[in-house]
């Protein structure tokens, strides 16, 4: 799964989401509240659905079918935490939803890139061993190592930008890049849950 970090002006605030009427049957909103619930005491999970549409068209004879189709877009978040991330699918998608959650929440949220030092405190926080490091210089030149230990990341960290890296996180590997994006190769509940849990505790 593929996640995007946010910065929350107003955590608090997306508590509001409970109070939206969970829309199961409408198919004339491009974007519904589909699921709200409490995970694990203190995360928060919200999915909303977006509807959209194949166009299947010809050259000759323009468009001739359209096929409807939705898509859920999963949004994780603590009410103490000033960061949250939400499922990527593509741009349009997560522009969409996060201009619906702003609405209905009255609250800022924008995409978040991370610096070395919370890159690091993702690491601290996640542990294990970088199995794919990906970091640039000042000279813009690009490098790319395999499997380093927290002392070799630490010293790369004082002179260079950490573009990405690749841990092994409770048996599955997680990406987490300076951009704000976040990819894990588990969709289990319970390793999302304590996942999100780390990454967003070790940078609020």
């Amino acid at each position: 799964m593929n996640f995007t970090l946010l910065k929350i002006e107003n955590s608090s605030k997306l508590k509001s989401l409970s109070k939206n009427k969970i829309n199961f049957f409408k198919k004339d909103e491009e974007i519904s509240l589909f699921h709200f619930n409490k995970l694990d005491n203190d995360l928060f999970h919200a999915v909303f659905n977006i509807s959209d549409e194949y166009l299947v068209s010809t050259k000759k004879l323009g468009n001739q079918h359209n096929f409807i189709y939705s898509s859920l877009i999963n949004f994780f978040f603590f009410l103490d935490n000033n960061f949250a991330i939400i499922e990527f699918i593509n741009n349009e998608y997560q522009n969409d939803v996060l201009t619906d959650i702003k609405t209905r929440t009255k609250t800022s949220i924008n995409i978040h890139k991370l610096d070395n030092e919370l890159l690091l405190k993702i690491f601290h926080s996640l542990g294990g061993t970088i199995k794919k490091l990906y970091y640039s210089n000042d000279e813009d030149e690009y490098f790319e190592l395999d499997y380093v230990k927290e002392d070799l990341l630490n010293k790369i960290a004082n002179n260079n930008t950490i573009d990405s890296f690749t841990v092994l996180f409770e048996g599955q590997y997680a990406s987490v890049s300076s951009q704000g994006r976040i990819s894990v190769d588990n969709s289990n509940q319970e390793y999302l849950v304590n996942f999100i849990k780390r990454l967003l505790n070790a940078i609020n």
